[in-house]
């Protein structure tokens, strides 16, 4: 692949978000709400963002789409559920202005990745990033779908 192709990549997108569709909170609030939520914060002590940048459910609807990859992205123990994760993650920051982190937990089939955020209001929502499964990309409450977040990387 040409380096321009490759640049190209890596140009951010330029999306209007209204200011009034987010808030800020520092780290340390965002680290407390998901521990009050029973969920242990992985890097808790890492001088990682000071703040988030938590978006209205309206606007995590609208971007949802766009943090959903193909499943033909997955190889097994290489590029597999975290993965899709953490893409999530990037792209919601850099394309979008808006913090979603990588989140582990149980559901169904086992020990899984996903993307996790908080709202404005300060609701707890999860994703699944990978387009194979059929709630894949929509926010859904903990419990839906039955996923039980214990981790989320911050």
């Amino acid at each position: 692949m040409c380096f321009s192709k490759i640049t190209n990549l890596f140009k951010k997108k330029t999306v209007a978000i209204p200011e009034s569709e987010t808030i800020e909170l520092q780290r340390e609030e965002f680290i407390s709400l998901m521990k009050a939520r029973g969920i242990e914060c992985m890097n808790g002590s890492s001088p990682l963002d000071s703040s988030v940048r938590l978006a209205s459910k309206a606007e995590l609807d609208r971007i949802a789409p766009n943090l959903t990859y193909p499943n033909a992205w997955y190889i097994k123990d290489l590029w597999d559920c975290d993965d899709f994760g953490l893409q999530a993650q990037l792209d919601a920051g850099r394309l979008f202005e808006v913090t979603v982190r990588l989140g582990l937990g149980n559901m169904p089939s086992g020990y899984h990745g996903f993307a996790i955020t908080l709202d404005r209001e300060l609701k707890l929502w999860l994703l699944e990033p990978n387009a194979g499964w059929p709630y894949a990309g929509k926010w859904f409450a903990p419990g839906e779908n039955g996923y039980k977040p214990d981790k989320v990387f911050i």
